[in-house]
């Protein structure tokens, strides 16, 4: 998928190399302070955007596999076919095998889909560890585009202005740690629970709730505008009424 460079994505490197005049290493401990770690990994990962990559999913029997080197934060794609990741710094999070493989057959079920006539490999074979994305760290000017803040809302995912780079600091550290709070009173946050087996109430009543409340906005959007109409109508009848068909 070719997509259009945004805010001087153009002159960005395929690959390109993080800051050296930042500690990647320092910033971390202070992230594992927070949230701690499992097995010696942390459990929310710092890292550097373009080192950062998913398999290229291709077609079974018709084509040799890439392995891991689709981009995760592909920002565009160059005339030449190169892949090109946004160079900020981002967030990963861990997901336990229990969760994405609790058995090798659990994985390989949703591995292979078939589509435009071929068996595609979607996601290669089951990982030592697993990570995905949680936040891209970078800034809105309203130069970049049209948001200000931390946050673009003026394009899909992936499709989206990049803001501007963003050196990690303690605003982001207050995110994590807010992230942190919300997961520890969350019951359904069971980060070593069967993927097979496990269901989460909370959720489940929170969407529940969410359908009903809209449910509930319908009904009262109908009403206004079924009062709306009526008092148009009452004052000026003759506007809505349907012509009379010759």
């Amino acid at each position: 998928m070719i997509i259009i460079p945004r805010d001087g994505a153009e002159g960005w490197l395929v690959n390109e190399p993080p800051p050296s005049n930042f500690d990647q290493a320092v910033y971390q401990k202070k992230i594992d302070q927070i949230v701690g770690s499992k097995d010696g990994r942390p459990i929310i990962k710092l890292a550097w955007a373009p080192e950062e990559f998913r398999w290229w999913p291709i077609r079974v029997d018709e084509e040799e596999p890439k392995g891991y080197v689709f981009p995760i934060f592909h920002a565009y794609t160059t005339a030449q076919g190169e892949l090109v990741a946004a160079p900020r710094w981002v967030l990963l999070e861990r997901i336990e095998p229990a969760q994405y493989a609790p058995t090798p057959q659990f994985w390989e079920s949703k591995r292979y889909q078939f589509d435009d006539g071929s068996l595609w490999d979607l996601t290669g074979p089951v990982p030592d560890e697993k990570y995905i994305e949680l936040r891209c760290h970078s800034h809105h000017d309203g130069i970049c585009c049209a948001c200000i803040g931390t946050t673009c809302e003026c394009g899909i995912e992936y499709a989206h202005c990049w803001g501007r780079y963003a050196e990690p600091d303690e605003y982001l550290l207050n995110w994590i740690r807010k992230k942190n709070w919300e997961a520890q009173r969350d019951r359904d946050v069971q980060p070593d629970a069967d993927a097979r087996y496990f269901s989460a109430p909370q959720g489940q009543a929170d969407y529940k709730s969410e359908i009903v409340n809209r449910q509930e906005q319908q009904k009262e959007d109908r009403r206004k505008y079924n009062d709306y109409m009526l008092d148009h109508w009452e004052r000026k009848p003759h506007s809505t009424v349907s012509p009379t068909r010759a």
